[in-house]
């Protein structure tokens, strides 16, 4: 009986690592394997997104293959590792693993808009309301209802609204980007006596 015993042991551990090491091999086929794409294409990736889910939509658009094993290798290795919201760029020959380091680092696609000194506040959010990367969240609004919704209750817009060039990334709201401006304004900008921000040159500008 104990003879038995110790057999079947040993096949079971025999076979548990056969499985192990053919899991350790396909998931690792998995991760080397190119993407099937012939040129570049971005890769959208909404809000609230999960690896699992586009893993899935790669494979269900032909752009991967055995999403299982990169869900597995996912969950074991990267669990609680979130995936940025944005755009990520996919080039022909890049593998799955490469694609993977770009979710890691939160590599996401910039896109910019650039506030020109001396403009107002109408011109200010026409820039804004033209770019179809932003989500437009203040059309139709008055210039008082948008200082409403960014916090700023009761004041006047004008020579509020640094002018500079402002990255973001597709999806984010016009009221969020509006918010960038604004605060380096506040920081960069003195109150002149009747409470306005003057404009100026931030020495710290943000770049594209």
């Amino acid at each position: 009986m104990r003879r038995k015993f110790l057999l079947l042991l040993e096949t079971g551990l025999v076979l548990a690592g056969l499985l192990l090491g053919a899991s350790a091999w396909k998931i690792n086929s998995a991760l080397e394997q190119p993407l099937n794409i012939t040129q570049e294409e971005l890769l959208e990736v909404p809000k609230g997104s999960t690896p699992t889910g586009t893993f899935i939509r790669l494979e269900t658009d032909g752009v991967i293959k055995d999403a299982f094993w990169l869900r597995v290798y996912w969950r074991f290795n990267l669990a609680g590792t979130p995936i940025h919201s944005g755009e990520y760029r996919m080039l022909p020959g890049m593998t799955v693993d490469g694609l993977i380091d770009l979710w890691k680092r939160g590599e996401v696609v910039q896109y910019s808009v650039t506030l020109v000194e001396g403009w107002n506040f109408r011109q200010v959010r026409a820039a804004l309301a033209k770019d179809d990367k932003l989500k437009q969240t203040l059309t139709g609004l008055t210039d008082t209802q948008v200082m409403d919704k960014l916090g700023h209750s009761g004041i006047f817009p004008e020579g509020r609204f640094f002018p500079d060039t402002y990255s973001f990334v597709r999806g984010m709201s016009d009221a969020e980007l509006l918010k960038k401006p604004m605060t380096a304004s506040t920081k960069c900008s003195p109150r002149n006596g009747r409470g306005a921000l003057p404009m100026r040159r931030t020495p710290n500008p943000i770049r594209r």
